[in-house]
Protein backbone atom coordinates (compact mmCIF):
# COMPACT_ATOMS: atom_id res chain seq x y z
CA UNK A 1 0.00 0.00 0.00
CA UNK A 2 2.53 2.72 0.69
CA UNK A 3 4.34 1.89 -2.75
CA UNK A 4 0.76 2.74 -4.38
CA UNK A 5 0.28 5.45 -1.82
CA UNK A 6 4.41 6.96 -3.28
CA UNK A 7 3.37 6.45 -6.54
CA UNK A 8 0.11 8.41 -6.45
CA UNK A 9 2.43 11.39 -4.64
CA UNK A 10 4.30 11.95 -7.27
CA UNK A 11 4.22 15.07 -9.36
CA UNK A 12 4.26 13.17 -12.56
CA UNK A 13 1.58 11.08 -11.55
CA UNK A 14 -0.86 13.71 -10.28
CA UNK A 15 -0.01 15.78 -13.59
CA UNK A 16 -1.36 13.01 -15.31
CA UNK A 17 -4.03 12.38 -13.82
CA UNK A 18 -5.07 15.81 -13.92
CA UNK A 19 -4.23 16.14 -17.86
CA UNK A 20 -6.48 12.73 -18.75
CA UNK A 21 -9.16 14.40 -16.65
CA UNK A 22 -8.96 17.71 -18.02
CA UNK A 23 -8.75 16.14 -21.71
CA UNK A 24 -11.58 13.72 -21.33
CA UNK A 25 -13.62 16.22 -19.63
CA UNK A 26 -12.90 18.86 -22.38
CA UNK A 27 -14.08 16.08 -25.27
CA UNK A 28 -17.17 15.24 -23.38
CA UNK A 29 -18.40 18.52 -23.37
CA UNK A 30 -17.49 18.64 -26.88
CA UNK A 31 -14.75 21.21 -26.31
CA UNK A 32 -11.93 18.87 -28.19
CA UNK A 33 -12.34 16.27 -30.74
CA UNK A 34 -11.29 12.57 -30.32
CA UNK A 35 -8.01 14.08 -33.11
CA UNK A 36 -7.64 16.98 -30.47
CA UNK A 37 -7.77 14.51 -27.32
CA UNK A 38 -5.65 11.92 -27.78
CA UNK A 39 -2.35 12.98 -27.52
CA UNK A 40 -3.26 14.96 -24.65
CA UNK A 41 -4.73 11.59 -23.33
CA UNK A 42 -2.00 9.80 -24.52
CA UNK A 43 1.05 12.21 -22.69
CA UNK A 44 -0.80 12.11 -19.68
CA UNK A 45 -1.06 7.82 -19.33
CA UNK A 46 3.20 8.06 -20.09
CA UNK A 47 3.06 10.50 -17.30
CA UNK A 48 0.97 8.31 -15.03
CA UNK A 49 2.78 5.53 -15.63
CA UNK A 50 6.21 5.91 -16.00
CA UNK A 51 8.30 6.85 -12.21
CA UNK A 52 9.39 10.14 -11.43
CA UNK A 53 13.63 9.95 -11.28
CA UNK A 54 15.24 12.77 -9.82
CA UNK A 55 18.38 10.94 -10.77
CA UNK A 56 17.46 10.89 -14.32
CA UNK A 57 16.32 15.19 -14.84
CA UNK A 58 19.46 15.64 -12.50
CA UNK A 59 21.55 14.06 -15.36
CA UNK A 60 19.45 15.10 -18.00
CA UNK A 61 20.35 18.73 -16.77
CA UNK A 62 24.03 18.60 -16.66
CA UNK A 63 23.75 17.22 -20.34
CA UNK A 64 22.36 19.87 -21.75
CA UNK A 65 24.39 22.52 -20.00
CA UNK A 66 27.12 20.59 -21.00
CA UNK A 67 26.04 20.61 -24.52
CA UNK A 68 25.14 24.28 -24.48
CA UNK A 69 28.23 25.30 -22.90
CA UNK A 70 30.45 23.47 -25.88
CA UNK A 71 28.05 24.85 -28.38
CA UNK A 72 28.81 28.36 -27.38
CA UNK A 73 32.41 27.98 -26.58
CA UNK A 74 33.03 27.99 -30.77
Amino acid sequence: MKVVLAWTRQPTTVAGISALFGATAAHLAGQLSWIQSMPIIAGALVSILLPDDSAAKADAEALSAAVASKLTAH
